[in-house]
């Protein structure tokens, strides 16, 4: 079931208003944004925060140019991917000890979505979505290469509802948290606790909803999910993904 959280601003006036009572509102002068722009693409690209030239001069200045190879320890390069982790995990709801920064979104579903199918060795089907993202349904095709006779099942093209598709031969369920192009947003626990009944585990995509609504992995009950840290997050291009394994499966 979508939650629909959709209301229309019917006037100019009626914008600025809101806009004036926003309560995120004083955070706009944290970030570098052009004079008199209206940006609406953070689900591409988030804008730059102004702590970032900081950062960036600290480690290219300091701990690369001058202290090289001893910011592996000195400023804790080793460990930054727990570091960051411990970070992001409150963004999406989850305790300590289950989110790493890594890689890329496409490595990180080929690796949940594999280990999951390794976690239900007795089972030959997958559920995902068939207008999930692309790269997605790109990566589940790559992933049934790795598996012998994994069966693909898409909600929308073999099925309208979870419940048409689920059965005791899925092994997995892979769903985004927000529809890529509808921004249709998605009652993860509902879903996570039908996969859960019929004995499957559930992935989720949170690249759309990471850092901008609210995410509860641990209390959804999901299994696996990823997510990126170039949208929402703010982490600029390139930056790396991060991914979540709950604590039953580590």
């Amino acid at each position: 079931m979508p939650i629909n959280i959709s209301y229309l601003l019917e006037s100019r006036t009626a914008c600025e208003r809101e806009d004036t009572a926003d309560p995120l509102r004083s955070w706009q002068g944290a970030f570098y944004l052009p004079q008199g722009l209206i940006y609406l693409d953070g689900n591409s690209l988030g804008p730059m925060p102004k702590k970032a030239l900081e950062q960036l001069e600290q480690a290219i200045r300091k701990e690369w140019a001058e202290d090289l190879i001893t910011s592996w320890n000195k400023a804790g390069w080793w460990e930054l991917p727990e570091t960051l982790g411990e970070l992001i995990a409150p963004v999406v709801g989850a305790a300590s000890g289950q989110v790493i920064v890594s890689d890329s979104t496409s490595l990180n579903l080929f690796k949940t979505v594999h280990a999951a199918l390794t976690l239900r060795p007795e089972r030959t089907v997958m559920i995902s979505e068939a207008d999930s993202f692309p790269t997605d349904l790109y990566i589940l095709e790559g992933v049934t290469s790795t598996h012998q006779n994994i069966q693909r099942r898409l909600l929308g093209k073999d099925g309208n509802s979870l419940e048409e598709l689920i059965d005791n031969q899925v092994a997995v369920v892979v769903f985004s948290h927000v529809n890529y192009r509808t921004g249709e947003i998605l009652h993860i626990e509902e879903l996570v606790q039908k996969t859960h009944d019929a004995g499957a585990l559930f992935v989720l995509d949170t690249c759309h909803s990471a850092g901008v609504l609210p995410v509860e992995l641990d209390q959804w009950g999901v299994d696996f999910a990823v997510g990126c840290t170039y949208k929402y997050l703010n982490g600029g291009p390139g930056s790396p993904a991060f991914i979540y394994v709950a604590k039953r499966h580590q």
